[in-house]
C-alpha cells in the first residue's frame, strides 16, 4: 500500500506541469507509438504464454513479471511525453491508471511467492488489488471520454483537427477502452 501512495505521489508530482512542449500531434505520434510497442510486446507474451498446456503457478507468476517489465517500459515513454495544455489533465489520469495497474502487479507478483497454488493466490488481498486496478480502467474510460466530450465542446476548433480522434484511440488500445468517441 505505501508503495502505491509513492508511486502515484511519484507520478503526480512529475507530471504536475502546467502544458508541455509538444503539440498535440507529436503527444498522440509518441503516445501512440509506445502504446504500439507495448502491445506487441503484450501480444508477444501473451502468445507465449498460451503455448503451456497446463499453466504452473511459475508459468503464472513469470507471464505476471512479464506484464509488469512491459508496463514499466511504457511508463518510462509515457513519463517522457510533455502533454500539450488542453490533454495535461487527461494524460494525468492515463498516468494514475497506469501506475496503479503497474504497482498491483508487481505486488501480486511478490504476494504469488508466498503461495503455493494459484487458487491461494486468488484469495490474497494482493490478487484483489490486481483485479480492482483492472476494473477501475473502465472508470479511467469513462473519466476520459468526458474530459475528451468537455474539450470538444470548449472550442469548436478541437472538432476539426485530427490529433482528438487518435488520441481517442490510443487511450482505447492503451487501456482496453470500448469505443472512444471524439465528435
Amino acid at each position: 500500500m505505501t508503495r502505491t501512495v509513492l508511486a502515484v505521489a511519484t507520478l503526480a508530482m512529475v507530471m504536475s506541469g502546467c502544458g508541455g512542449s509538444m503539440t498535440a500531434d507529436e503527444y498522440v505520434e509518441d503516445l501512440n507509438a509506445i502504446v504500439a510497442t507495448g502491445r506487441s510486446d503484450f501480444e508477444a507474451a501473451a502468445a507465449a504464454y498460451d503455448q503451456a498446456a497446463d499453466p504452473t503457478l511459475a508459468d503464472e507468476v513469470a507471464f505476471l513479471e512479464q506484464e509488469i517489465a512491459i508496463r514499466r517500459v511504457f511508463l518510462d515513454g509515457f513519463e517522457a511525453l510533455d502533454p500539450p495544455e488542453p490533454i495535461t489533465e487527461v494524460h494525468r489520469l492515463l498516468g494514475d491508471a497506469f501506475v496503479r495497474l503497474t504497482v498491483a502487479a508487481g505486488d501480486l507478483a511478490a504476494a504469488a511467492g508466498s503461495v503455493s497454488s494459484f487458487e491461494e493466490a486468488e484469495q490474497t488481498s494482493e490478487f484483489a488489488d490486481y483485479l480492482a486496478a483492472n476494473a477501475d480502467g473502465a472508470a479511467v474510460c469513462l473519466d476520459v471520454q468526458a474530459k475528451l466530450d468537455s474539450l470538444v465542446a470548449s472550442d469548436d476548433a478541437f472538432t476539426d483537427l485530427p490529433w482528438i480522434s487518435g488520441f481517442g484511440l490510443a487511450v482505447q488500445a492503451a487501456l482496453g477502452c470500448g469505443e472512444i468517441e471524439t465528435d
